[in-house]
């Protein structure tokens, strides 16, 4: 990673004919701490880019061998993260206006005013901290949504990786389908952070949580006045993601009214703000999601047809995680070392009896529930393993432990075994583990009047650990022991 001094060092260049100017402007910069180059012509100043790498630019409008104007946009194309400041001899209308068409963030008048050059300089080097910024974050949410960091190697999520390389260099409007928690949102930054838009805005929207008034003016934006408070134009989702991405998610719960102006906007890449009658044109790719099945809302009437056929070209579907079991145990570590990275956890690795709890869930809250059940494991977990009692009683209590009947059960040399179950081949193997710990406490809790702390040391272990078993296994009962 960039030094931190190195990386907020201001490296001025300056195009200036004027010798007296170019001395003031350069002692100026070097009271405040800057690093200052100045050139007198358009050759020299477009070799100092390459040679000096400049992260801002001092420009005067008028130059020997060229305008100032054509300097700028050479310039600001060659560095579009630099900030530029024009500085000119007379500042008129057009000049200005030229100038900050052109990108420019501020102009000076000759002769340079000193207190105004200080200000408009330390302005500028705040821009371009906050470029330089804006560049390190996109370039590590690039690298951490790479398609290569995608969990999971079952047939289904190579078939996905797959399709989302398919589509991430083009610019077409995909459909993620999938139950919640599944990772839809995942897959849309995956499709951005692999195109060409990467370096460009990702705009999410929850159309779910939105009102159909409020939606509209989140999508895009209003202009003053268009409603009570409307006190300034506002920019909506779809301009705040021009050249990059929106993410619609949940696109299946957007009100019909908005359909239709998603519909115009899909066609034409244009609309208007609300409360305005100016069209206003955007480069965007849009991304959809939904849990819905959308043809099904067509038959209803809740989705236009006209829009589904708009979205629905091409298709990703993400799949539960109960289709993906052989995910589970990559997932669980991922998560963990996720969660442990920041060191606040004691935990640093799963025992394989609580990875086989987890492979033995059929999770209906998806990759999220998986997640959550990691944060809670950790949590609770004071040791460097996360043990089955850690998980929460929904993952480790299956159908089977919630069993009381022991008619098929019997008790052998071996342990007590669900011998018709296990013939059957409808047990899996941490089902059999529970129904064995189960009937084994059952049976000691028998043996010993139900006094826990006896049982505990029958079975050899400590009275919080079996507590935390009966609890998991749906033990309950009263046994009156104080010790």
């Amino acid at each position: 990673m960039q030094d931190q001094t190195n990386r907020d060092a201001v490296h001025i260049l300056y195009a200036e004919d004027d010798p007296p100017s170019g001395r003031l402007v350069r002692s100026i910069a070097e009271s405040e701490g800057y690093t200052i180059k100045v050139v007198a012509t358009e050759k020299e100043f477009l070799s100092a880019i390459s040679e000096f790498k400049p992260n801002l630019l001092l420009i005067d409008l008028h130059l020997p061998d060229a305008l100032g104007l054509d300097l700028l946009s050479q310039a600001r194309a060659r560095l579009p993260g630099a900030p530029a400041i024009v500085v000119t001899a007379s500042a008129s209308v057009d000049d200005v206006i030229g100038a900050l068409k052109a990108g420019a963030i501020d102009y000076l008048r000759k002769p340079v005013d000193i207190q105004r050059m200080i200000v408009s300089l330390a302005n500028a080097a705040k821009i371009m901290r906050q470029q330089q910024d804006i560049t390190q974050l996109r370039s590590e949410l690039k690298e951490t949504y790479r398609l290569e960091h995608m969990i999971g190697s079952s047939a289904v999520m190579t078939k996905l990786t797959e399709l989302v390389r398919q589509a991430a260099p083009t610019d077409n409007t995909v459909l993620i389908t999938g139950e919640s928690g599944t990772g839809k949102e995942l897959v849309a930054k995956a499709l951005h952070y692999s195109s060409k838009r990467a370096a460009k805005p990702f705009v999410d929207v929850n159309c779910a949580a939105m009102t159909e008034t409020l939606i509209e003016t989140e999508l895009f934006g209003h202009e003053k006045g268009a409603f009570t408070n409307a006190i300034s134009r506002r920019r909506g989702k779809f301009e705040q993601a021009n050249g990059g991405t929106i993410f619609l998610d949940e696109i299946g719960d957007m009100p019909l009214s908005t359909q239709a102006k998603m519909l115009r906007v899909l066609q034409e890449r244009s609309f208007e703000r609300v409360g305005g009658e100016d069209k206003v044109k955007v480069n965007v790719r849009v991304v959809c999601a939904t849990n819905h099945n959308l043809e099904q809302a067509v038959k209803s009437g809740k989705f236009r047809l006209d829009l589904f056929y708009r979205i629905n070209l091409f298709v990703i579907e993400t799949p539960p995680l109960r289709d993906r079991a052989s995910d589970i145990t990559e997932l669980a570590r991922h998560f963990l070392a996720t969660s442990t990275r920041m060191g606040k956890y004691s935990a640093t690795n799963i025992a394989e009896t609580a990875l086989a709890a987890l492979c033995a869930h059929d999770w209906p809250g998806n990759i999220r529930e998986l997640q959550n059940a990691i944060e809670r494991a950790l949590t609770v977990c004071t040791d460097a393993e996360i043990q089955p009692w850690h998980l929460p009683p929904t993952v480790t209590r299956t159908r089977s432990s919630l069993d009381d009947g022991g008619s098929d059960f019997v008790p052998s040399h071996e342990g007590i075994i669900d011998i018709k179950s296990a013939k059957a081949g409808r047990v899996s193997l941490i089902e059999a583990v529970e129904q064995f710990e189960r009937k084994m406490i059952l049976y000691s809790l028998g043996q010993n009047q139900w006094n826990r702390s006896k049982t505990a040391d029958t079975l050899g272990i400590t009275r919080r650990i079996l507590s935390y078993k009966m609890q998991n296994l749906g033990i309950y009962k009263d046994d009156g022991d104080s010790n």
